[in-house]
């Protein structure tokens, strides 16, 4: 009796991704502002403010090209309350091996003054699992940066872009651009462009369409003021899908299974000395049933091998190998799935991994 078993996966696309550390990719570094990203002129600021803050400008922008994707983030901010004030404390996140971010600049406008912070401060470089306690190594650095004498009135001018570049991708590039439900009052605009060759297939939302402007090689949304979404409670989450752009170098989402099923080949392949094919002999000569085989089998991945995500060195995307996820007895979903297929192909069973969104 041929018996197939559906190994569902939960594949969590986050765009973490690491190779080994060089020091240039450990360092923040200066440069100026790249060629096709545009700042959006700056928003007055109404007579009567209300609220902590007054966003005289956010841009975000997302650039397409044969280095990968970068991500420019742009903004000036009116500082108007006490609470705000905690925006000095500036923190840019990323994956060395994408490498560094770029900061442009970083100004403080009081006045008629001007105060460019980077002459008297720099970012402390840290190291941290922010996720440790849920078993999650990605290798993330972090910069941080608290803008000395911030004043309520003063407004924090901050410009910065950040990279991107997955190994098991490859060239393929994805993302997703969201206007947040409750902005701040304020100016915000969404970008997205590329260099020729580098187009992708977008998708956005209704409300999303209808602000879009087109160029050539570039597609912009800005909204002034926008308004404050009010969700539907206790709805599902495809209620709550509003302002968004998603955009990806894949066709379709076969064209996304076909990048994947030969990892996961690749990874289920066992050495011809391997400890797996013992354990799956073991239950074998205990069960009969293909079914008491496979749940025996399912069984042995989920208790004897503990939970614990590793992003490092490429692995975020790309599963390690079932004897190497066997042999030091931790591993991440990746892993794991590739770990149970071996096993089941082991027993004769026929299985496939499914990416689930």
């Amino acid at each position: 009796m041929e018996t197939v078993i559906r190994v569902y996966l939960l594949l969590v696309t986050s765009l973490l991704c690491s190779t080994s550390v060089g020091a240039q990719a450990e360092k923040v570094r200066r440069g100026p502002l790249p060629n096709w990203a545009s700042p959006s002129p700056s928003l007055a600021v109404p007579e009567a403010p209300s609220g902590p803050l007054f966003m005289r400008r956010q841009d975000l922008e997302i650039h397409l090209s044969e280095q990968g994707q970068a991500q420019y983030l742009g903004y000036r901010i009116k500082i108007l309350q006490s609470t705000a004030l905690q925006l000095g404390n500036i923190s840019i996140a990323w994956n060395p091996a994408a490498g560094a971010p770029i900061v442009h600049d970083i100004n403080v406008y009081r006045d008629s003054k001007v105060i460019d912070v980077l002459q008297n401060s720099s970012f402390e470089i840290l190291r941290r699992e922010e996720q440790l306690e849920t078993a999650r190594l990605d290798g993330t650095l972090t910069a941080i940066l608290r803008v000395l004498d911030l004043r309520v009135g003063d407004e924090l001018e901050v410009n910065l872009t950040a990279f991107t570049n997955d190994p098991t991708l490859g060239p393929k590039q994805a993302g997703i651009l969201v206007l947040t439900p409750t902005p701040s009052p304020g100016r915000y605009r969404m970008g997205l462009s590329w260099d020729e060759g580098h187009k992708p297939n977008i998708k956005t939302t209704a409300d999303l369409a209808a602000a879009m402007i087109k160029q050539e090689g570039s597609m912009n949304f800005r909204f002034d003021n926008p308004a404050v979404l009010s969700l539907p409670k206790d709805a599902p989450v495809r209620y709550y899908w509003k302002r968004a752009l998603e955009f990806s170098d894949f066709e379709d989402w076969p064209a996304l299974s076909m990048h994947f099923a030969p990892l996961y080949a690749k990874a289920a392949k066992l050495a011809p000395n391997s400890a797996v094919k013992t354990e799956a002999a073991l239950i074998a000569g205990s069960y009969r049933l293909p079914l008491d085989r496979a749940s025996a089998a399912l069984k042995l991945v989920q208790q004897d091998v503990r939970y614990i995500y590793v992003g490092l060195n490429g692995g975020n995307l790309t599963p390690a190998s079932a004897d190497e996820t066997w042999q030091r007895r931790y591993g991440d979903c990746k892993g794991k799935t590739a770990l149970l297929l071996a096993l089941l192909s082991e027993l004769g069973i026929d299985a496939e991994p499914v990416l689930v969104n």
